[in-house]
């Protein structure tokens, strides 16, 4: 789940031209960057607003384009998810594209773990793109899976399997086996989460060494890694727990995509760049994985 882009609620003395500046900059479809804008109201129709035990969530269309907004506390609105109805394989968040980076590294998976839904655009891209691969996802927050279904068309069905519950309980108990497990999950910023809303637990080395027992010999995680004060250590973590690790810099906002994999060798940026073409070929997708190993690198 991104925070791609904050938005404050601000009194009606706000002027219209800020108002419609921040607008344009939300609709654009360029990568998302962390671009903070005095908005009147989230842009488009509002379709839900909702609270749970975990989130303030709210649902907006524009157009084919359905977005999931999370709703802070102090009143900023974080784009979680947007999916275009029309091609929901075209991912519209830049931190999406780069976890399926993933399939430069392993390259046929049989069976894969999203650990946070949100909207669901990253189980809309494997169904599309890769229909056989099983698809387990779990969701701590019952009123994400049940958005995710009525918004999204994102549900239990054919291989794809959504489940409610905490990851950390999931990775710990569970006996299931993955070939890529994808690390996607945030909360309302709380005392039991960092700044952006990370769950502590999630972010330890004795997680990451839950998450390495759940992967085949030459598996991969692929965590989505927000900007805050803390994000070299999250990143060192990350390192000390796994042989090989690939950072990879966002461009639209200062976030990172890392890769972790158990594999017995490293693959090279020659190596990486030379499967991202593969991808390319092999997807057909809106946006190009070539372009995405450029951006490997170390912080």
């Amino acid at each position: 789940m991104p925070l791609v882009r904050l938005i404050r609620n601000v009194p009606p003395a706000a002027t219209v031209a800020a108002a419609l500046v921040a607008g344009l900059a939300l609709a654009s479809l360029a990568p998302p960057g962390a671009v903070r804008g005095a908005l009147l109201q989230v842009p488009g129709q509002l379709e839900l607003d909702q609270v749970s035990n975990y989130s303030h969530v709210k649902v907006t269309r524009d157009g084919d384009t359905r977005t999931l907004w999370f709703v802070r506390d102090n009143g900023e609105h974080v784009v979680e998810s947007k999916v275009d109805l029309a091609r929901p394989d075209d991912l519209r968040i830049e931190y999406t594209r780069f976890m399926f980076m993933s399939y430069a590294f392993r390259p046929e998976p049989k069976k894969v773990l999203i650990v946070g839904l949100g909207g669901g655009a990253m189980v809309h891209f494997l169904k599309i793109h890769d229909p056989k691969v099983k698809v387990d996802v779990v969701e701590i927050d019952p009123l994400i899976v049940s958005v995710a279904d009525r918004f999204f068309d994102v549900k239990s069905t054919g291989n794809v399997s959504i489940k409610v519950g905490d990851g950390m309980a999931y990775l710990r108990d569970s006996d299931a086996k993955y070939d890529v497990i994808y690390m996607d999950a945030f909360l309302r910023p709380s005392g039991g989460t960092d700044q952006v809303g990370v769950p502590l637990h999630l972010k330890t080395l004795a997680f990451y060494e839950q998450i390495k027992k759940r992967l085949e010999p030459d598996g991969a995680v692929v965590f989505n890694l927000n900007p805050h004060l803390s994000v070299g250590q999250d990143i060192q973590t990350i390192r000390e727990a796994f042989p090989h690790t690939y950072v990879f810099r966002l461009q639209g906002y200062d976030g990172y995509v890392v890769v972790a994999s158990t594999a017995a060798e490293a693959m090279s940026p020659t190596e990486i760049s030379a499967a991202a073409t593969r991808l390319d070929k092999r997807f057909e997708a809106p946006f190009k994985f070539r372009s995405m190993a450029g951006r490997l690198g170390r912080r």
